[in-house]
């Protein structure tokens, strides 16, 4: 099997954003159409988390902590692919500071879907990061109207990057990008980072209102404890809010809005599993939406995922007036596709470094 250093997925292309936002799309056209699986029985589950402890009774366990877990992401996706995935996660919020490290810590494993043989393992921070991003992207393909011509974003930091580049490349309407973040150098760095980059107007502003109103696009990732509320009346008609991960909305919004998940299924396989912690334990991703659904304020009927939009199963007024939320908590599917394009890559220019398990198996 190949093994992948970060260097070589870079070889291989894998901060191409325009690439990996076609890659996306192929990935959730499959997953429309439904030829892919994931975790747990009813197969679309985000994955498996190990849950450590607040306080471990045994020496060298890991302690439980704000964004402290390891996670397994293991998954199957059709098409063109036909392979398996893992993505194993794990991650520490003191890991720059204490130790010199990446908050977290990602590798992928790719293996033929039929005989289970190990086709390669490669490093996935990066990956990671693209595809979070190209999704963002992928998102203002089909949702964004198209004569969008300013986004707003939200907290400065690396996914922020990511989802910009995507936006940008995914609607070549745009003209002006504002941006809010706590951290003024952070906001600053961004600034000049992304113009010189993009070729587009990219300037920061002082209130976080004023990243939200009146802009065609918002993207936010926002990360800590605290999520500022998005109010409905700062968000302009035919607008997209879209986001990689958490939110304030009113229920306004969610009432009026076309609400397109990355998969619905799995959102509520998250509320299923994250009703089985301890109440003081639960971080269940969209508990607004989903108890706006229980209640019948929300017609599950009207939610459609992404992959169906992009499987051509569903639609929407793409110029029409009505506000637009995307909301996105990541799937195994996406990392294979990109993945999967990488290890394709990789072979093609003989990047990598062979590993072999064995010549002959000790026992069949």
């Amino acid at each position: 099997m190949k093994f992948l250093s970060q260097k070589d997925m870079i070889a291989a292309g894998v901060t191409d954003m325009e690439r990996c936002i076609d890659a996306m799309d192929e990935a959730f056209t499959l997953a429309g159409k439904g030829d892919h699986l994931m975790a747990g029985p009813p197969q679309n589950s985000h994955g498996q988390r190990i849950w450590p402890p607040k306080e471990p009774k045994f020496e060298g366990m890991p302690k439980g902590g704000p964004d402290q877990r390891f996670m397994s992401l293991p998954g199957y996706l059709g098409g063109r692919f036909k392979v398996c995935g893992n993505k194993w996660y794990g991650s520490n919020v003191n890991n720059p500071k204490n130790h010199g490290l990446p908050r977290s810590i990602l590798t992928m494993t790719l293996n033929d879907a039929e005989t289970a043989r190990p086709l390669a393992i490669m490093e996935c921070n990066v990956l990671s990061g693209m595809r979070t991003g190209a999704v963002v992207g992928l998102s203002a393909r089909y949702l964004a109207r198209e004569d969008s011509e300013t986004l707003g974003v939200i907290a400065a930091g690396p996914i922020s990057k990511h989802c910009t580049t995507a936006i940008v490349k995914a609607l070549p309407s745009l003209k002006k990008v504002v941006v809010f973040d706590i951290n003024d150098e952070a906001a600053k760095r961004f600034c000049d980072e992304m113009s010189a980059k993009l070729d587009i107007d990219v300037s920061m502003v002082s209130k976080f209102e004023d990243a939200v109103k009146d802009q065609d696009v918002v993207t936010s990732a926002i990360s800590g404890d605290h999520t500022p509320l998005f109010e409905n009346k700062w968000l302009k008609e035919g607008s997209l809010l879209t986001l990689p991960g958490r939110a304030n909305v009113e229920d306004d919004f969610l009432r009026d809005a076309y609400i397109v998940p990355d998969c619905w299924e799995m959102q509520k396989t998250y509320k299923i599993e994250g009703l089985m912690l301890p109440e003081d334990e639960r971080a269940i991703p969209h508990i607004q939406l989903h108890n706006m659904v229980d209640s019948g304020e929300i017609k599950e009927s009207d939610i459609n995922d992404l992959g169906k939009l992009a499987a051509g199963i569903a639609s929407i007024d793409k110029n029409g007036p009505r506000k637009r939320y995307f909301i996105s908590n990541g799937m195994i599917l996406q990392d294979i596709a990109w993945g999967m394009t990488m290890y394709e890559n990789a072979v093609e220019k003989g990047l990598g470094q062979d590993l072999i398990m064995w010549d002959q198996p000790y026992m069949v």
